[in-house]
């Protein structure tokens, strides 16, 4: 099996309306890429529809090292978001070419 890295994956859902502004955080805390999909639920926070784009929430996804997916976390967890739907929690994944995901 080829030699494998253990990097951080961070998942951060929110409603869709912060997804640039995220984004442009979460590059200037110094990630390399993401992806972003639509997606909807319920939680602590009442579900609401956004008529004109057919979904009302963003799941972001970010491979990075563990210091800079921490750094999202805390970045999701200020207190202008309490009062919004935002959810950001961390897995461990292994990757084959790190290089891939870190600056």
């Amino acid at each position: 099996m080829a030699n494998t890295t253990e990097l951080t994956k961070v998942i951060v859902i929110t409603e869709t309306h912060f997804e640039q502004d995220l984004l442009n955080a979460f590059r200037e805390l110094g990630i390399k890429g993401f992806t972003c999909m639509n997606c909807w639920g319920q939680g602590h926070h009442q579900v609401y529809d956004e008529p004109f784009i057919g979904h009302s929430q963003t799941r972001i996804e970010i491979i990075t090292t563990e210091a800079i997916a921490e750094s999202i976390v805390d970045y999701c967890r200020q207190p202008r978001f309490e009062s919004h739907a935002i959810s950001a929690y961390l897995e461990s994944v292994r990757v084959r070419d790190p290089n891939k995901f870190i600056a």
